[in-house]
């Protein structure tokens, strides 16, 4: 009899575990990242019972999580590479939609500025007409000043997202952190589960991988993660913080280091694997917006350095030599803030000819100088000498100088053109200072000059000499719309990879509610029948009591 009772107490015992297991998933199966489980059920270990063996009943092995681990670890990788693309598509489309923006783009100010010169061509004494130019040269230097300042509104917004992106890293670590730690001990509890746990901790590396790309490996029931080339945010109990900091050569740039206390690692870069939303916004930073910047420094340079070099060659009303009607700032040198010389860097533009839309580093390693292109950190010219260095850098359409000693690892940031186009300025105030002729002795009406200013619109003078400055504006433009295009299509396509792999996730682990409610009626029958086991063991029970009696 007790054998009876024993049966039908494990099967009502299984039979409750899968009614309440088939409840759980239903209510959970709007939960994100929760799993579906199951209730795995085996065999009571059977006994002997005269000449035969007789079994006794069922038991819960376990419930089971039912979770693919490679789907898992693919959603993660195609998770981080969307939030990657989709964050640069998002910051690309505000630098192409203002330099398609014919309200505020440089292109139709430039056009105006030489039809300017152009109808002076007609009166060249007439004081309007001159005084017209000079209106006109304002209104296009204040073009490259608004498009750059929106251009560093937009870098400014970047280290805002960066500073958040780090503050969502840090949380997400000490989160797993605790989720490790709640994980080993519940697992060291007997009867214990920890499913949900499970659950929770695959969501949060998911949210993760939205913020960077992530490697997990698993050791002793905890997860280890790492970003970038390896550096460790989660070892087991221990999350290793990240912080923003300027960069030691722009102060407006930010920084993202591991943070060591007193030390900061080396800063995350665009030539990692990066990855996600963060990995999206130095990848736009390094490959977008600082090209952008530099290339429309180009186009302010050229404009001004072609109209002031032949400005000189000319002479005024008065007989004067031409004087320069542009001003241009100086080429931004910054030494390193960790410099432990004394040595200082000077850079005079050159042959503009040769210029390009780079940043470029001269610092000294060991014991070579060396001149570096960024984003990719090229190297131009390495040598024990420094003087071969530096007259490298006139290949590079600026010239350097330096004065006094450079400690090993000291380094210096020069932007070529990076700060032309909010710097650009006019420098003459009378109209009757242009030098529209060509001769000091010449009549009122020469403008022999002026003919080769007007000349300058189309005068292939940048990028090695196959680009006029309208056509270097134009190939910014182009750049920019086809980079946005193609990001375009290359995040859609990553949002899809990414659908289709969260789907068969779903499909393999997520909760079919017409299967559990199939289940919970088989378990409440399975249940039912426990019961009837039960009754009929507590009957033959009674009947042997009465028979005894």
């Amino acid at each position: 009899m007790a054998n009876i009772f024993s049966i039908g107490q494990s099967a009502l015992t299984v039979a409750q575990a899968g009614v309440n297991t088939a409840a759980h998933n239903i209510a959970n199966a709007a939960t994100p990242g929760y799993n579906r489980q199951t209730v795995v059920q085996v065999a009571g270990q059977a006994g002997a019972q005269a000449a035969a063996t007789v079994g006794m009943g069922a038991q819960v092995a376990e419930v089971k999580r039912n979770y693919s681990s490679f789907l898992g670890t693919q959603l993660l990788s195609t998770q981080s590479q969307q939030s990657q693309l989709e964050v640069q598509y998002g910051q690309i489309q505000q630098i192409d939609n203002m330099m398609a923006d014919s309200s505020v783009g440089v292109a139709p100010a430039l056009q105006d500025f030489f039809n300017t010169l152009q109808n002076v061509s007609t009166a060249p004494a007439d004081a309007t007409l001159r005084q017209s130019v000079l209106f006109s040269a304002e209104s296009v230097t204040t073009r490259f000043k608004d498009m750059s300042n929106q251009l560093d509104e937009i870098g400014q917004g970047v280290n805002s997202q960066i500073e958040s992106s780090v503050q969502d890293l840090n949380s997400a670590a000490q989160h797993l952190v605790g989720l490790n730690q709640a994980i080993v001990n519940a697992k060291g509890m007997p009867g214990s589960q920890s499913n949900d746990l499970l659950d929770q901790r695959d969501q949060v590396l998911r949210d993760l991988s939205k913020v960077v790309k992530i490697s997990v490996n698993e050791q002793d029931d905890q997860v280890n993660v790492f970003i970038g080339n390896g550096q460790p945010l989660v070892t087991g109990s221990t999350a290793h913080q990240f912080k923003t900091q300027p960069s030691k050569t722009d102060s407006g740039r930010l920084e993202v280091v591991q943070d060591f206390g007193n030390q900061a690692g080396a800063p995350l870069s665009s030539q990692q694997p990066v990855g996600g939303a963060l990995g999206g916004l130095l990848a736009f930073r390094d490959q977008t917006l600082a090209p952008a910047q530099n290339a429309l420094g180009l186009v302010a340079i050229g404009l001004a350095s072609g109209i002031n070099a032949q400005q000189v060659k000319g002479y005024d009303q008065t007989g004067v030599a031409g004087k320069p009607l542009f001003d241009l700032p100086p080429v931004g040198v910054a030494a390193s803030s960790s410099n432990q010389g004394v040595a200082s860097l000077g850079a005079e533009l050159g042959d503009i000819s040769k210029l390009t839309a780079s940043d470029f580093t001269f610092r000294l390693a060991g014991d070579q100088y060396q001149l570096l292109r960024s984003p990719d950190q090229q190297i131009v010219a390495s040598s024990a000498n420094a003087d071969e260095v530096l007259a490298a850098s006139a290949e590079q359409g600026f010239t350097l100088e330096l004065s006094g000693e450079l400690k090993a690892g000291d380094s210096f940031l020069i932007r070529p053109t990076a700060h032309a186009a909010r710097g650009i300025g006019v420098a003459l105030q009378d109209g009757r200072d242009l030098a529209l002729a060509s001769a000091e002795t010449a009549a009122a009406g020469d403008s022999g000059n002026l003919r080769q200013m007007i000349g300058q619109q189309n005068a292939k003078t940048l990028n090695g000499g196959t680009s006029s400055i309208q056509s270097a504006y134009g190939q910014m433009v182009g750049r920019i719309g086809s980079q946005t295009r193609e990001l375009q299509l290359t995040s859609q396509s990553a949002s899809q990879i990414n659908a289709q792999t969260e789907t068969a996730l779903q499909n393999a682990s997520g909760v079919n509610l017409d299967e559990e409610a199939t289940d919970l009626m088989r378990y409440q029958q399975a249940y039912q029948a426990a019961g009837k086991v039960m009754q009929m063991a507590q009957q033959l029970f009674s009947t042997v009591l009465d028979m005894g009696r």
